[in-house]
């Protein structure tokens, strides 16, 4: 195990004494290549065969809708605004339910558990304000997209996508998995009354971050605090240029704890997918390289931060909550959003 693997055992293994929902990805990180390489074609090819299943069981008219070619146009076009906006793909609303396991399949070969629920309860509370169980209700406004042959042996991708929701997965070559741009979010966050009251999503992202701004010291704040984030939008692809000169306070000027805290909210936004999977994307790109990682945040009230962001030189994280009710997210690829680092070394291999 190399210095890298080193500390990020390390890391996860003090993460773990406070945070049990990282037991997955601990585990993805001490498994063997060859084992991991195993869980990444079992998902593949699961994944393949759900999409193959949900197409099938379409007719010619949802088929339309729902399938693409790989090298669609709108396969890079996405956002998290309500319905009533265009996108692509077919709607939960329009499916049966037997044609709704497929996509839940999916989603579950994707997401961790713990990812799974959060986009569950994403989805109801937007819900809430109308009958639960009409089949036009807005947890079920949510649309499947697929781009590509669905295959073990082809590159092909899926979007699952509605109001504050955009989940997009490429599958490089059948196997070589990327999951940006990934959005969460959700309007309110927590629900006060009725039969859910008590849900709340994002807490962890909110309560680690204002502990972390909270620990910083007056010399430290000054180097971390940004007057304003536009937050995380829905681009094609993010570029590094507009997030130059690299803003906030590097993660070598933290101390122990604060970097603990700002490790942790890195790995609650790659904990929403599969442990196999991330631990794919890590072995390409390295999701905590601390020697380039940075922390900022806009200083707010003492109940929240209304934005931070978390910033390395291949990826970046945008949290958003201005009103303390309203959480805009985002984990973006400077280089790879959907996939194109990917694709882009298949190219260079076989061209």
């Amino acid at each position: 195990m190399g210095t890298y693997g080193k500390q990020m055992k390390t890391t996860l293994t003090r993460l773990l004494r406070s945070t049990p929902s990282r037991l997955l990805l601990a585990g993805l990180i001490f498994a063997t290549p060859l084992m991991a390489r195993a869980k990444d074609n079992q998902a593949a090819s699961a994944m393949a065969k759900a999409a193959a299943q949900l197409l099938a069981s379409l007719d010619a008219e949802h088929k339309g809708a729902t399938a693409y070619e790989f090298g669609d146009e709108t396969r890079d076009v996405w956002h998290f605004f309500p319905n009533w906006a265009k996108r692509s793909g077919i709607p939960l609303s329009k499916l049966s339910k037997k044609q709704r396991e497929p996509v839940m399949n999916m989603l579950s070969l994707l997401l961790s558990a713990e990812g799974f629920k959060e986009q569950e309860n994403v989805r109801l509370i937007h819900g809430l304000k109308k009958d639960l169980n009409a089949p036009d209700n807005p947890r079920h406004l949510y649309f499947i997209s697929i781009f590509g042959k669905p295959s073990v042996d082809s590159t092909w991708g899926w979007r699952f996508e509605g109001h504050h929701l955009s989940i997009n997965c490429t599958v490089g070559e059948g196997k070589n998995f990327s999951v940006t741009p990934s959005f969460w979010g959700a309007s309110p966050v927590r629900v006060t009354k009725g039969e859910h009251k008590g849900l709340e999503v994002f807490g962890r992202e909110q309560s680690v971050s204002l502990s972390l701004v909270n620990s910083l010291s007056d010399k430290q704040k000054k180097m971390a605090a940004i007057k304003g984030g536009k937050g995380p939008g829905p681009t094609p692809s993010v570029s590094r240029e507009a997030y130059q000169p690299q803003m906030g306070i590097p993660y070598s000027e933290l101390n122990d704890t604060q970097q603990r805290e700002l490790k942790e909210l890195v790995l609650i936004f790659a904990g929403k997918y599969r442990p196999q999977l991330v631990k794919q994307i890590d072995d390409r790109k390295k999701i905590l390289d601390l020697s380039s990682m940075s922390f900022a945040f806009v200083p707010g009230p003492a109940s929240h931060v209304p934005h931070f962001r978390i910033q390395t030189k291949e990826y970046l994280i945008e949290f958003d909550n201005r009103s303390g009710n309203h959480v805009h997210s985002a984990w973006r690829d400077f280089d790879g959003d959907f996939g194109r680092d990917v694709i882009s070394e298949h190219l260079k291999k076989d061209h």
